[in-house]
């Protein structure tokens, strides 16, 4: 089966969600990028939520459809990394789609409920699967074309995303309020280990 344009949307995921991280910031009234987490902008009664809630959840569909191209363009036989790796990544896109839709983020300070639980589960599935999938992946190709250099970086990637993870909370808790830079770190460097992936598939 021919998923080279669903490899396509390895890239459309990464400018779908930069698209509406950055008009959500223009059109949120006091909204930082640099304070400001980008589940903020559709979080529970959000002005604008239902609006940007579109981006994302498109973003998300994205990511669905770029792991389908992988799981169905490499078995489990030829590869089990990548196709566990691709298996995983299809939990971050249906993890990314719940939470921009059916569970948004509760407000800061504000009661928990359902959706704001579930919301922070999800991000927690997310989280736990991008640091699992992505070295499943740069050693599977690695070892399927070769792509040592790929390895490397994916590898460098992950780096970039744990440490801005770690170093989150150990800033805020300083009173240092970077929460929304740490996660736009953590966030692009995944989109664009995602990007140059789809790209060496498509290549």
């Amino acid at each position: 089966m021919d998923t080279v344009y669903l490899y396509y949307a390895g890239f459309a995921a990464g400018l779908v969600y930069l698209l509406g991280d950055i008009i959500g910031g223009i059109i949120t009234p006091s909204y930082n990028y640099i304070k400001n987490a980008v589940s903020e902008l559709v979080q529970s009664g959000a002005e604008n939520r239902r609006f940007l809630s579109i981006f994302f959840f498109i973003h998300a569909i994205m990511i669905i459809l770029f792991s389908i191209g992988i799981l169905v363009q490499h078995s489990f036989s030829q590869s089990w990394l990548v196709f566990v790796g691709g298996i995983f990544l299809l939990a971050v896109g249906i993890s990314h789609a719940l939470s921009s839709s059916i569970f948004p983020m509760d407000p800061v300070g504000a009661k928990a409920t359902f959706p704001g639980t579930m919301h922070l589960v999800l991000v927690g599935i997310t989280v736990i699967s991008i640091i699992i999938l992505m070295p499943l992946l740069g050693i599977g190709f690695s070892q399927l074309f070769g792509w040592n250099d790929f390895a490397a970086y994916t590898f460098v990637s992950l780096a970039i995303i744990i440490l801005s993870g770690i170093a989150s909370p150990i800033v805020i808790s300083r009173g240092i309020e970077v929460m929304g830079l740490t996660e736009r770190i953590t966030g692009y460097t995944f989109y664009i280990w995602m990007a140059v992936l789809a790209y060496l598939l498509i290549s």
